[in-house]
């Protein structure tokens, strides 16, 4: 059995070596030098099967965490960093990083931005064969096949999701498509996309051999949930100025079809809205919940640092445990927080994005322009969820670290651009001993769908409805938050669920998508114009007074083709797609 993993592991190893769509549609199952092995080997049992599967998973599921295990290869890889460098959310400290690319405005075809782009074709093409030979298997059970082919079909819309929201229309393969044919697919229109998707999703939910859930050790497979949550965002990415109007970012002229939806449907926002409730509906009747018994300080942090909580729906598990000074955590890591200085390139939130949290009194703070001397009070009287996401002035990361000192010159001021440091996603169990732990990447959370929900509705309706009041409400009292004020008014509304998802899912992977369905990138300090941080001092030299300085560290620019990725130019230059609009 190990020898057939390594032969799947050789093959994969001749796909991973090709950088084109029309390359990796045909070299997945060639035969290593030297080893006889075919696909009807892969095929010949259960177990084998199985093993290949295995495979699928590692290429179909990405992280929103970054590893490099196998270098920028690793197919898990979204781009050695957090999306969240790319926004208002935060600096990405080093400067190799393609955030930085973003930032900067000079996003081109040339800059890899999507490290995965190759990993989802060859993840297609896996789960077309397994869909189509999977039934040849001699032991196995008509039902469980059918669950695989239901399993496929929920990977398969995982990814033209992430592709979609990247790219908007991009080629459909739905089959084998075999080395001899022809591999030159032209982009399919955004609509056929979204019906894809969607189809796919409603296929993998009506099987009956599919599990709701998957639990145990096989908890990093997909069922019904994970289904239910992609045709979710699917729809709510569908419903959203990006792609829901007839007049899109740029114009692509007759091919407009390929970047939007051809004119504005507001029935969308309501297949939207029922699309999450269905999600919520299915999470209260299968064991999903969000975590509420830890604390108005604690449950925040709880639903993001437990491994396979209940508020989790689905997570990347392809990597398990890993060493508490590798990848993920030491791409993300302040300085100083490892031995050695370990941390690459710390993710340092700005003061654009830390002036979204409101006071625990549901009150905006005050940030002086000019600074001030209460920095301290200031930080205690925010939301819970700020300090357990955020590492700020003299708060503490764990017991052995102790208190960040952020002052000018204090042990972890360097790089600090903004003045605070990301705490989210590091477990306080990451220290000097602890040898091995297993990330949380989660892909699919309860949270998002409450604000998903209410944002939907505000947006049907034209205003909120008490379901949507409530389900804020559910958020907001976990973590201590007074509900809403009644009689918003749609805009009211809107710009509160905008700024609840900033808070509730920060530095998720959401907050930079969001921007792009939201087309809000140009607005000013979102991911164009002043970015600003604070220099913290001490005040007579005393270890508990501190006062700060606000300045701004960067100038961001946005040019409206980055509303959609690029194609990479190799592909474009081959003919047979037609690139976004402005590259």
């Amino acid at each position: 059995m190990k020898k057939l993993v390594a032969i799947i592991i050789s093959c994969i190893a001749l796909a991973i070596g090709s950088s084109s769509c029309e390359d990796m549609m045909g070299s997945y199952l060639d035969k290593a030098p030297g080893i006889d092995v075919t696909e009807d080997t892969v095929f010949s049992s259960t177990a084998h099967a199985e093993r290949f599967l295995a495979t699928v998973y590692r290429y179909a599921v990405h992280s929103n965490l970054p590893y490099f295990t196998e270098g920028w290869e690793d197919p898990s890889n979204y781009d050695g960093t957090l999306s969240s460098g790319a926004t208002d959310e935060s600096e990405t400290c080093a400067a190799w990083y393609s955030t930085q690319h973003w930032n900067s405005g000079s996003l081109t075809a040339d800059e890899i931005q999507d490290h995965r782009y190759k990993f989802r074709w060859i993840a297609l093409r896996q789960i077309a064969i397994m869909i189509e030979r999977i039934h040849d298997v001699p032991d196995i059970s008509s039902a469980y096949a059918n669950q695989i082919i239901a399993e496929m079909k929920t990977l398969r819309a995982l990814n033209y999701l992430e592709m979609m929201k990247r790219y908007g229309g991009v080629p459909i393969i739905d089959r084998r498509i075999d080395l001899g044919e022809d591999l030159k697919i032209p982009r399919a229109s955004l609509q056929e996309v979204v019906s894809f998707i969607l189809k796919d999703c409603q296929d993998a939910i009506d099987a009956p051999e599919l599990p709701e859930d998957q639990t145990g050790a096989l908890k990093g497979r997909v069922g019904k949930g994970v289904a239910l949550a992609i045709k979710a965002k699917t729809l709510l990415y569908a419903a959203s100025p990006l792609f829901n109007t007839d007049t899109p970012h740029l114009s692509l002229g007759a091919n407009n079809n390929l970047i939007c939806l051809g004119g504005y449907n507001p029935e969308l926002w309501k297949q939207a809205a029922d699309a999450s409730k269905a999600v919520l509906d299915w999470a209260a009747a299968n064991g999903h919940q969000l975590i509420t018994d830890q604390g108005e300080s604690n449950n925040y942090r709880y639903a993001w640092e437990v491994y396979d909580n209940p508020e989790i729906i689905f997570a990347e598990k392809a990597h398990g445990e890993i060493g508490t000074w590798d990848w993920p955590w030491s791409a993300i890591s302040p300085p100083n927080i490892y031995p050695g200085n370990r941390g690459q390139s710390g993710i340092t939130p700005t003061l654009n994005f830390v002036k979204k949290y409101e006071k625990r009194t549901g009150e905006d703070q005050y940030w002086d322009p000019d600074g001030g001397s209460d920095l301290q009070a200031k930080m205690g009287e925010l939301d819970y969820r700020f300090s357990q996401t955020i590492a700020y002035n003299k708060s503490i990361w764990n017991e052995e670290k102790g208190e960040m000192q952020i002052w000018e010159g204090g042990r972890d001021a360097n790089t600090c651009h903004g003045g605070f440091w990301l705490h989210k996603h590091f477990p306080a169990k990451i220290n000097n001993t602890q040898s091995k732990l297993a990330p949380n990447s989660t892909l699919f959370q309860l949270n998002e769908f409450y604000l998903s929900y209410a944002e939907a509705l505000n947006e049907y309706y034209n205003g909120p409805t008490p379901e949507a009041y409530a389900a804020v409400k559910t958020i907001r009292d976990r973590s201590g938050q007074p509900p809403y004020p009644s009689g918003l008014d749609y805009e009211g509304f809107k710009k509160r669920i905008h700024r609840e998802r900033d808070i509730e899912l920060a530095f998720d992977n959401h907050r930079l998508w969001d921007i792009m369905r939201w087309k809000e990138a140009e607005t000013e300090g979102v991911m164009q114009g002043d970015m600003w941080g604070i220099k913290v001092y001490k005040i007579d030299g005393n270890n508990d007074e501190f006062r700060y300085e606000p300045y701004v560290f960067e100038k961001r620019s946005f040019q409206k083709r980055m509303y959609l990725n690029p194609f990479p130019t190799s592909e474009i230059n081959k003919g047979y797609l037609i690139q976004n609009p402005g590259y």
